[in-house]
């Protein structure tokens, strides 16, 4: 995982190792930039990086050598994820989280704090 940008530069992107896509990651800002808070994680074939901090699972080969596990698997322990298992963004799942105890929503849908 990277260790995030400052404001002055643009978000990192990274390759798919499986398909090369051009991928992203969820950052959330610090105060003098931003951090890399979740994965990065294919659009295209599913992959996502391997965490960290994840719960050990058995990995492929391909894994091992990527860091990223592999198109169509389940992503790491630390990543959020909706009911489908798909990756979202931190403030969607604080969202998804808020309505499960109904709680109303903190950030609107672009991730900007409500007033």
């Amino acid at each position: 995982m990277s260790n995030g940008y400052l404001y002055s530069e643009q978000e990192p992107k990274e390759r798919c190792p499986y398909c090369g896509a051009l991928c992203s990651a969820d950052f959330v800002d610090i105060g003098v930039g931003y951090t890399q808070c979740g994965p990065y994680h294919c659009e295209a074939c599913h992959a996502s990086e391997i965490g960290p901090f994840d719960d050990e699972r058995p990995l492929t080969k391909r894994e091992q050598d990527f860091g990223w596990y592999e198109p169509e698997t389940p992503p790491g322990s630390s990543a959020n994820v909706d009911d489908d298992g798909r990756i979202i963004r931190y403030f969607e799942a604080d969202t998804l989280y808020r309505q499960s105890v109904g709680v109303a929503p903190r950030y609107d849908k672009h991730g900007r704090l409500k007033a």
